[in-house]
């Protein structure tokens, strides 16, 4: 490349590249002090900033009143009468119920619309009917053999009255040949008549008496004929008896009062003897055997209350009593067995129905005083108390868990523990104690029963 005069071509290196000018000395340290002097005056621009932020910052006023502390529901602890309870489990099951079998083999022949899963039935109602035809035709058999037994009996009858009248005759006829025979005796003896005379009537004699035999034989034989007759006559009865159940049998009844709860069959289904049809239960008595500690037979006796409640999520419950005891503990289990009766009449929804899996609360005896605070109050066995607004933690030791509605507390808790030691009456305890709580902090304790006023009071003043 060519340069105007008075120009040099830049240096280049080994390699064809342009080599940069040389910086001098002097402009370096005058790039340094730069620097340095630049930063020297930031750092004192930060530091009189924050200064001047600092002094011009205006003061927080400091209050001599106390700060309010932390609120929080109290109950007053007080004794209560609190009977001992024992939890056991259990199944649900009707007092009374039936399967239903049939007890003819046969077909099913009709199925009413009524009898469904579900529906109402009384004593006597007819679930279903099976084919009689043959049973019928065995009852209309047996009644024509009897009606043929008792026409030869009455042809009997006739027989009889025919022999004992010749029986009769026989007896006269044989009285006057044995007087015949006597006066010809009579006479013989007076030498009027001749031997031979009385041997031709003592021969009459003899043939009357054969006569007279054969007569009683013939009426001792119609006897037996009576009694074999008399008693085909009652085989017969029964054989009857047996077509006319068998008859009726067709017609499958429901033998108690309650609902239907199934139906095993299905209209021209043939059915064998023994074969159950349906099933009927009685829901309005329900028993439910629970397992209790053997320990609580010394607390629990017949009659003694219990509250049964379901175990899922919607919980409901029912009013029981103990109906009977098991005489027997369980060696394996350490347990005996408590029956709860529960009497109920089917309305609504709230029937308590067969086949629930139950809890079974139940209390021993009219109770004693005691100390009883709701479940949710106890943390880590211990109170929260409050003394002169300040939380103040009590040890405590529980004897058994109870539950039940205590409305002297004005809390809607159902699940209570009763306590080993008494508290002071009058104690506020904190309903629901949380992990932040300390001893040592100052709280606002309100009673539940003023906090639940409140509530009310301004829910009535809403509505208004």
């Amino acid at each position: 490349m060519a340069y105007p005069e008075g120009l040099q071509a830049p240096e280049t290196s080994s390699h064809g590249l342009q080599a940069s000018p040389k910086m001098s000395k002097p402009n370096i340290l005058i790039m340094w002090l730069t620097r340095f002097a630049v930063g020297v005056g930031l750092i004192a621009l930060a530091f009189a900033s924050a200064f001047w932020l600092v002094r011009t910052a205006p003061s927080a006023g400091v209050s001599d009143e106390p700060t309010a502390g932390r609120t929080v529901l109290v109950l007053e602890s007080r004794p209560v009468q609190v009977a001992r309870q024992y939890t056991g489990y259990g199944v649900a099951r009707a007092i009374e119920d039936a399967d239903v079998p049939a007890r003819v083999s046969s077909t099913v022949t009709r199925l009413p619309a009524e009898s469904r899963a579900g529906n109402a039935v009384t004593a006597g109602d007819v679930l279903m009917e099976l084919d009689a035809t043959d049973f019928r035709e065995e009852l209309t058999m047996a009644k024509q053999r009897i009606a043929d037994i008792e026409a030869q009996l009455k042809s009997l009858d006739v027989e009889e009255g025919a022999s004992s009248q010749n029986l009769e005759i026989t007896q006269q006829d044989l009285e006057l040949v044995r007087r015949e025979y006597e006066r010809v005796q009579e006479a013989v003896r007076k030498e009027a008549a001749m031997p031979r005379e009385a041997d031709q009537i003592q021969k009459q004699v003899l043939a009357a008496e054969q006569v007279l035999l054969r007569a009683q034989e013939d009426l001792d034989r119609l006897a037996t004929r009576r009694l074999g007759l008399q008693a085909q006559l009652h085989r017969e009865t029964a054989s009857a008896r047996i077509a006319q159940e068998r008859v009726d049998r067709c017609a499958i009844i429901s033998p108690i009062d309650g609902f239907i709860e199934r139906i095993d069959v299905s209209q021209g289904e043939s059915l064998t003897a023994g074969a159950r049809v349906a099933r009927i239960i009685d829901p309005r008595s329900i028993e439910v055997p629970l397992g209790l500690p053997a320990s609580a037979r010394v607390d629990i006796s017949v009659g003694n209350p219990v509250e049964l409640s379901t175990t899922g999520s919607r919980k409901r419950t029912w009013t029981a009593h103990v109906a009977r005891l098991s005489p027997e503990d369980d060696p394996s289990s350490r347990t005996m067995r408590v029956y709860a009766e529960v009497n109920q009449q089917m309305t609504g929804d709230l029937h308590l129905p067969p086949g629930a899996f139950l809890q079974g609360d139940v209390s021993a005896g009219d109770g004693a005083d005691a100390w009883i605070v709701p479940r949710r109050s106890v943390r880590k066995d211990r109170l929260l108390v409050v003394r002169d607004g300040i939380v103040t933690s009590v040890p405590v030791s529980i004897r058994y868990p109870i539950t039940g509605e205590y409305h002297e507390f004005s809390v809607p808790d159902r699940d209570w523990v009763v306590l080993e030691e008494p508290l002071q009456e009058g104690e506020l305890i904190i309903l629901s104690p949380s992990r932040t709580m300390t001893d040592g902090m100052r709280v606002e304790a309100i009673a539940v029963k003023d906090s639940l006023a409140s509530v009310h009071h301004d829910s009535r003043g809403d509505g208004q």
